[in-house]
């Protein structure tokens, strides 16, 4: 018995990796974020999350058949777009090196809640949630990989700082035994 992935499976892991090494990067920094934004020459950080999740991109179709698709796909489409926002502001906040031109535009981003609330504080909300219903739709074949999805998903909502690199990894094992799992029945 082969046990194989399929291309947009293997892109879609890569792309969970990828976005997991942004995380490591992020939290790596995490009580520093002069540190963060003085990346040089790019904001590795971030750059890997955003191709991380374009990675994802290719699978959002292939998912088995279910009645999850009709809120995993949608959400999870909508928290791509909302980290590749969050990227994009960050890369901003990246290239602004004078102090009060980055406090100043931090500021008025902040006091903006058209921008602030969906790309920095529900981008991960989403995106994580359609990361774990597009995990749903493998429960008929992989429940174990499931619940390894489940429990990264869980680990990253409560977690926070380092936990959210282990729930990531959690969630990229777990996708990995529901791409086997499917593929072998």
């Amino acid at each position: 018995m082969k046990m194989y992935l399929k291309l947009n499976e293997f892109y879609f892991l890569l792309g969970l990796v990828l976005y997991t090494v942004g995380q490591f990067l992020i939290f790596i920094f995490y009580n520093d974020i002069e540190a963060l934004h003085s990346q040089e020459p790019i904001d590795f950080a971030h750059w890997f999350m955003l191709i991380g999740v374009l990675l994802l991109i290719p699978q959002i179709g292939n998912f088995p058949k279910s009645k999850w698709n009709y809120i995993s796909s949608p959400t999870l489409i909508l928290g791509i777009g909302l980290i590749i926002g969050m990227c994009v502001l960050d890369f901003v906040f990246w290239s602004l090196k004078e102090p009060e031109l980055k406090r100043q535009v931090t500021e008025h981003l902040i006091n903006t809640p058209e921008i602030w609330k969906p790309f920095m504080k529900f981008n991960g909300l989403l995106f994580n949630l359609g990361l774990l219903t597009s995990s749903f739709c493998y429960y008929q074949n992989s429940k174990t990989g499931t619940l390894l999805v489940l429990i990264g998903t869980l680990a990253i909502y409560i977690g926070g700082g380092w936990i959210n690199v282990l729930g990531y990894i959690l969630l990229t094992i777990g996708f990995y035994i529901n791409f086997i799992d499917k593929n072998k029945s």
